[in-house]
């Protein structure tokens, strides 16, 4: 397995774990810019900016879903 793979798979059990947490508890705001930053990982950006400047609309798109509604939990 890449270390790309694994660094993925490791993101993705975090995120996990993070909406997990928000079914029984808000998380604070450091949580979810956490969890937003591994969403990143997920799609092999090191950052959002890196993910953004990729150019893919859909990817985009789906990425601001899931991080809006990650830092929505916090809120």
């Amino acid at each position: 397995m890449s270390t790309q793979t694994i660094d993925s798979f490791s993101a993705f059990a975090s995120l996990n774990r993070f909406f997990a947490l928000i079914e029984t508890t808000k998380p604070t705001i450091q949580q979810a810019e956490d969890a937003a930053a591994l969403l990143c990982r997920i799609y092999g950006a090191d950052s959002e900016e890196v993910l953004l400047q990729r150019g893919d609309p859909e990817l985009i798109e789906i990425y601001k879903e899931i991080k809006n509604k990650i830092l929505k939990a916090a809120m």
